[in-house]
């Protein structure tokens, strides 16, 4: 009795307190909103200049962004002519108006300027160059300008580049120190469009001398284009801030300032800040203050509102926090399953966000794995073309190129591996093989890697009671191959690497092959053979720097030898070496697999024959052309499938024997071209071969190919083996 008189004494004291405490809160909470109204009156127009500010801000970081790649791409093509030497002017136009048909943009135009002013432009004219400030100011070797252009009433964005080969033309005996192109300033408006503000806002570009150099839209207009911030100090009036401070980070190019001035009755936000890296640009935005602020009685009732809110807010939480104490007062505390619960969300959203980073890092390490080969060409390639005289370096400069294009491939390859895997597409094939040949060939191409880092070697393959078996031969080889690869790789000079191999007989019919590979190489810690099999898993950054490598290698082989069910162990000390041991069942083949004659001798079997070649890159149509007139075809040409159609029509019949048809094209792809020709009311557009040239491997797309119509496909790069078997297919099918 006195025990349940001291619980309920104790549960009203509780009850008390708790009322006291809300009520306490209750009123601090209406002091803070009253206070919190009475800081957001007196703070939202600092608030609102700031997002002025940070939308100018953002609009700086577009035309940054707009005009870097503009200058990039003219770098580009200007890199290109470098040095070139052309016969005439006509070749030097055709090649300008080449390089401006790379902007794929409507209103530019690439010109070739020499030291006296004297021009020729990719739409066929020639001029002198009145304007020689353009000469006189281009003192480094290059400039991104917005100016008036000779010969035109409105201002154009150029790049002008200082070449460090000028190029010459034999038959004037004329040189070209300088290359531009040119676009009109229209394009900008792409790259500065504005939605926050609806029509209600304006952007411009000025100069650091105050110069008005673009004008995207008008809400008001002050005519004076020079010292345009002077201009503008005379016809406003200042609300807040200070025109000296705009001016200063105008003429400095650092910084952002927003002020509020008034212009004929209505109010604005001006805002500015410099475009970074584009020296003499500076971005300002004027917003109407209307849609930024809206009016007054809108504001007070948007504060009224939130403190409304925020006290139902508060009455909501009440009424929970007593709810919840009834209920925690009922029971302890959670159960067992509850906390189980609890804790597999957690490991959950741990596992989430071990997802997306290691998605960003695989991201981050693609895209690195790409460019270093890619720069690798560019350079080489630019190396080669300043050398074309020296056979020798020109020839190293291919070698290395060529290098770098087999890495990239192979970056591809592992990536489109890995993706198949993901996304369930891989299948395994089941063909009979030779182990032992499989082995032979395996330790043959590691040959040149021994001797080049001279390294023991030492292999042991028994008698194999059961040498032909049934599987997937390719993946076998890719997975031997990564392993061995790696202890080549990371195995000092003098160092030892061992394969051996046996296989046994398991008790449902298959045999077991275990492969051991043992180097004496680097090693491996713990903690990252914890993670060896994640995609770009590395064991520190000094490794990575040395030891050149896509990082995907074992995650792939892993997937192989899992969808094989066989099993991989790993065994590792640093500075020690590593072991791999690698055990993959197979089903017992009955006999030993013919063995294929290797290699493909490139013939000109097609003499006489006339094919279509449908590429829309011009650099891929040239190679295409090539390989095809190497093996005897006469090509015809067309840029997307819409060409690949009226060049069919206009052809007399059987006049091709085979059309190429790359399938990604603007306009018409192939599949469609396809589509349409199997339509056509003629003898040959039923029967005609049509081959896919594709990039990609994926087998909805292969399927997608053969349902279009097409006879067969190859896999971009295009090689000259692949093409000759193809053709040799489609068009001699009796001598396969």
């Amino acid at each position: 009795m006195e025990k349940a008189k001291g619980k309920k004494s104790v549960l009203g004291r509780f009850k008390k307190v708790a009322v006291v405490v809300y009520v306490a809160l209750l009123l601090v909470f209406c002091c803070a909103g009253y206070g919190l109204y009475s800081f957001f009156c007196g703070n939202i127009r600092e608030e609102r200049g700031k997002h002025v500010a940070e939308l100018t801000v953002t609009l700086a970081e577009l035309a940054e962004l707009y005009a870097s790649s503009r200058r990039e791409m003219i770098q580009l093509t200007g890199s290109y002519i470098d040095g070139s030497v052309f016969e005439n002017a006509e070749e030097l136009i055709a090649v300008l108006a080449e390089q401006n048909h790379f902007f794929a943009m409507e209103e530019s135009e690439a010109y070739a300027v020499s030291e006296d002013g004297t021009y020729y432009k990719s739409d066929g004219t020639t001029g002198v160059w009145e304007n020689k400030e353009y000469l006189i100011e281009n003192i480094a070797e290059e400039r991104l300008w917005i100016r008036f252009v000779p010969g035109e009433e409105k201002k154009h964005l150029f790049c002008w580049i200082k070449l460090e080969n000028p190029i010459y033309v034999k038959e004037e005996n004329r040189k070209f120190e300088y290359y531009t192109v040119i676009i009109e300033t229209s394009h900008l408006e792409y790259a500065l469009v504005s939605n926050s503000y609806a029509e209600k806002s304006s952007v411009y570009i000025l100069g650091n001398d105050g110069t008005r150099l673009y004008r995207q839209s008008k809400i008001f207009d002050i005519p004076l284009e020079a010292d345009y911030l002077q201009e503008l100090e005379r016809n406003v009036e200042l609300i807040s801030g200070d025109w000296e401070k705009l001016k200063k980070v105008v003429s400095s190019d650092k910084g952002i300032y927003c002020m509020e001035i008034s212009y004929q009755g209505i109010d604005y936000y001006l805002a500015t800040c410099p475009v970074a890296n584009i020296p003499n640009w500076n971005l300002m935005v004027v917003v109407d203050s209307d849609v930024v602020v809206g009016s007054e009685s809108d504001l007070d009732d948007y504060a009224n509102m939130m403190i409304w809110v925020i006290i139902l807010i508060l009455v909501g939480f009440i009424s929970v926090t007593v709810i919840l104490f009834v209920y925690l007062k009922s029971r302890e505390g959670l159960s067992k399953q509850q906390k189980e619960s609890a804790r597999l969300l957690e490991l959950a959203a741990k596992e989430a966000n071990r997802a997306n980073r290691a998605k960003t890092e695989l991201m981050a390490h693609i895209s690195h794995d790409i460019r270093t080969p890619i720069g690798g060409v560019m350079g080489m390639t630019n190396i080669a073309r300043r050398s074309i005289d020296d056979k020798e370096k020109v020839e190293d400069c291919l070698d290395k190129i060529d290098e770098s294009s087999a890495y990239l491939l192979s970056l591809v390859n592992k990536v489109l591996d890995l993706s198949k895997i993901e996304s369930g597409e891989f299948k395994l094939v089941e063909e009979p093989f030779s182990i032992v040949d499989l082995l032979k060939e395996c330790v043959e191409m590691m040959e040149g890697q021994i001797k080049e880092n001279k390294i023991w070697f030492y292999k042991k393959f028994p008698p194999f009671a059961h040498p032909a078996v049934l599987g997937d031969r390719l993946h076998v080889q890719q997975i031997l191959m990564n392993i061995l690869g790696n202890a080549m790789k990371y195995t000092p000079a003098g160092g030892q690497v061992s394969f051996l191999v046996t296989e046994q007989l398991r008790e449902d019919g298959k045999v077991e092959f275990c492969f051991n590979i043992q180097d004496t190489g680097i090693g491996m810690d713990a903690e990252f053979l914890k993670r060896i099999y994640q995609p770009y898993a590395k064991a520190d950054e000094d490794v990575g720097k040395r030891y050149h490598g896509t990082g995907l290698g074992m995650t792939i082989a892993k997937q192989y030898i899992d969808a094989m069910g066989g099993t991989i162990e790993v065994e590792s000390e640093p500075g020690k070496g590593s072991r791999f041991e690698v055990r993959i069942p197979f089903v017992i083949a009955e006999t030993l697999p013919k063995k294929e004659e290797t290699g493909v001798t490139v013939t000109k079997a097609f003499d006489g024959m006339k094919i279509l070649a449908v590429e829309d890159v011009p650099i891929n149509l040239k190679i295409t052309v090539f390989l095809l007139e190497n093996m005897g075809f006469t090509v015809d040409t067309a840029l997307n499938g819409i060409e690949a159609v009226e060049a069919f029509k206009k052809s007399r019949v059987g006049e091709y024997a085979a059309i190429l048809m790359d399938v990604m094209m603007p306009e018409m792809d192939g599949l469609e071209a396809t589509e349409v020709i199997r339509k056509l009311d003629r003898k040959d557009a039923a029967t005609i071969p049509i081959v896919a040239a594709t990039a990609s491997a994926f087998e909805d797309d292969r399927i997608a190919i053969f349902n279009a119509g097409m006879n067969g496909y190859l896999l971009k790069p295009l090689n000259d083996e692949s093409v000759y078997v193809e053709m040799k297919k489609q068009l001699f099918p009796e001598e396969e």
